[in-house]
């Protein structure tokens, strides 16, 4: 009897040695430089921003604009003007960074981006964008004091640590705080031309369309 019994617990061992075996012998081999799988992090959904207007909205936009386009093009004796400007995401991406980078150097915090709408002088440099409109973006700060936000130029601060009137600066020709109090104006030549954050260089159409 205890023969019979040893036999038979003989034959359970067997049997459960050999299915393990098979159980192993059909798991997928991992490679041993393989890593495990990191999980995937979740997909954060963005929002539609509230600044974004509907198709319809843009075309009577659109519309509005043709009558001064209209007007604008008589004026240069036939010649259309500007249809749009284009940047890379890349360039926003990068222009945005800089940014902040160059603010947090002067202790100040950029809270948006003013875009101003110009066009190109009739000299040399504007080459074969002469004369036709464009716009160039300046960042800004904003001001608690006076409750709005100021174009400035973190690469332009004055010798107190104070960013300049970068709206004054550009629209009435001055190089800072000094003119602005004594109201003389001067143009910066090319001689001494300062470097600034305030982007232009974007593709416009007319008149470089593809």
């Amino acid at each position: 009897m205890n023969k019979i019994k040893t036999n038979l617990l003989l034959l359970l061992s067997m049997i459960a040695v050999g299915m393990v075996m098979v159980s192993c012998e059909n798991k997928p081999k991992r490679d041993v430089d393989e890593k495990p799988r990191e999980p995937k992090e979740p997909t954060v959904e963005v929002e539609r921003p509230r600044e974004t207007i509907t198709i319809e909205r843009a075309q009577a936009m659109y519309k509005a604009y043709q009558k001064r386009y209209d007007a604008l093009t008589k004026f240069r004796d036939g010649k259309e003007d500007s249809r749009y400007g284009w940047h890379s995401v890349e360039f926003y991406e990068n222009y945005i960074a800089f940014l902040k980078q160059e603010a947090k150097r002067v202790g100040m915090e950029i809270s948006g981006i003013r875009m101003y709408y110009v066009a190109y002088p009739e000299d040399e440099m504007s080459g074969d964008q002469r004369g036709y409109q464009t716009f160039f973006y300046v960042p800004t700060y904003y001001d608690k004091e006076k409750k709005k936000h100021v174009a400035f130029d973190p690469l332009n601060m004055d010798d107190d640590g104070r960013p300049l009137p970068i709206h004054e600066i550009i629209t009435k020709g001055t190089r800072g705080r000094k003119e602005l109090k004594s109201g003389i104006l001067s143009v910066a030549k090319s001689a001494n031309e300062r470097v600034s954050s305030i982007a232009n260089m974007a593709e416009m159409c007319e008149p470089n369309c593809n």
